[in-house]
């Protein structure tokens, strides 16, 4: 039977608890703050067992019936940014990044990020890079409200500063057009995730700062840190982003709640990257050795069945008999019975 224990990642989860009044969005956290747990610090992208960021970075949500509130300290001895453009690709410098996605079932998500300068770049994915991405650059979250306090002097390289703050409003109506058109709720999880830009630099004679290069004068590797590891150097790969659990609590902080899907999610997405890198395939038995995978003690059934333009990969978790299906296009259901 077919292992993929070395490709399993348990994501992190984070319950975000409810505030009674808006908060006031300016990069300096108010008395409200104070009940909201601090996040584990930022990893490597591939997670713990890489190198140890050089700054730390940590966030905090918030949640009230118009807004998902975030808050993030970057620790950063030199604050530098200069691209003032909305929509410019802001990862070119040192940024803030969230990914949010409203369920594990749908494939659209939305990416946000964000430089010590307020500069926003925001965009709408209807599916991730490895399913032919579309995305809409010209999506804007309508209603978003963006604070930035600089612990220090930004572009000032004749200081030591101590980091900078992002402060940030996500308005629901915004998000659910992402796909998940209920209002928020007590007890709804979402998927997410955060993630840091951090480049090396020089300082030009002028005093710019500049992107440090290598000796054959080629940009040095950017370094990528985040809440929930990835399997890859790179973020746009949901099912290992981390949850957001809401909770309607103000004080006290419920215990976080893995979904019970999680193990089959991960086997069926395991078998849908395998199926992308050898669409030649007709069988799961021809993608791993085997129609069977067993996670975390849990065996799974697998089909790969054709459809019209595409096809389909059924899975059943035969220790409750849950059935999901994807699509080529990462669609996700839970299903009843075989589709044919």
């Amino acid at each position: 039977m077919a292992q993929i224990a070395w490709d399993y990642i348990s994501p992190r989860g984070y319950v975000a608890l409810k505030v009674q009044q808006p908060l006031v969005i300016d990069g300096i956290p108010e008395k409200a703050w104070d009940n909201a747990p601090w996040s584990e610090p930022f990893n490597d992208i591939l997670g713990a067992k890489n190198p140890k960021p050089r700054f730390q970075t940590r966030m905090k949500m918030l949640w009230d019936d118009k807004f998902l509130y975030v808050y993030a300290e970057l620790e950063e001895p030199h604050v530098w940014a200069y691209e003032k453009r909305r929509d410019a690709t802001i990862f070119l410098e040192n940024d803030f990044e969230m990914f949010i996605k409203p369920s594990s079932l749908t494939p659209t998500y939305g990416e946000f990020e964000m430089n010590a300068q307020g500069t926003v770049w925001d965009l709408f994915f209807m599916r991730p890079y490895r399913s032919g991405a579309n995305y809409m650059v010209s999506w804007d979250m309508r209603e978003m409200l963006e604070g930035v306090y600089i612990n220090g002097t930004i572009n000032n390289p004749k200081d030591t500063d101590k980091g900078w703050n992002v402060e940030l409003a996500f308005p629901w109506n915004a998000l659910k057009e992402l796909g998940r058109k209920s209002p928020v709720r007590e007890g709804d999880t979402w998927r997410i995730n955060f993630s840091r830009v951090e480049w090396q630099h020089i300082i030009t004679p002028e005093g710019k700062y500049i992107r440090k290069q290598g000796p054959n004068g080629e940009t040095l590797k950017e370094d990528n840190w985040t809440w929930s590891p990835m399997r890859v150097v790179q973020l746009h790969e949901p099912e290992f982003w981390g949850y957001l659990q809401l909770s309607g609590k103000t004080n006290t902080l419920p215990e976080f709640k893995r979904p019970e899907e999680e193990p089959v999610l991960q086997a069926l997405f395991y078998l849908f990257r395998a199926k992308k890198e050898k669409m030649e395939a007709k069988t799961i038995k021809e993608l791993i050795g085997d129609d069977k995978i067993r996670v975390r003690g849990i065996t799974m059934k697998a089909e790969l069945q054709p459809s019209l333009f595409g096809f389909y990969i059924l899975i059943t978790n035969t220790l409750n008999g849950d059935r999901y299906a994807i699509d080529d296009k990462e669609v996700v259901t839970k299903v009843e019975r075989n589709i044919r």
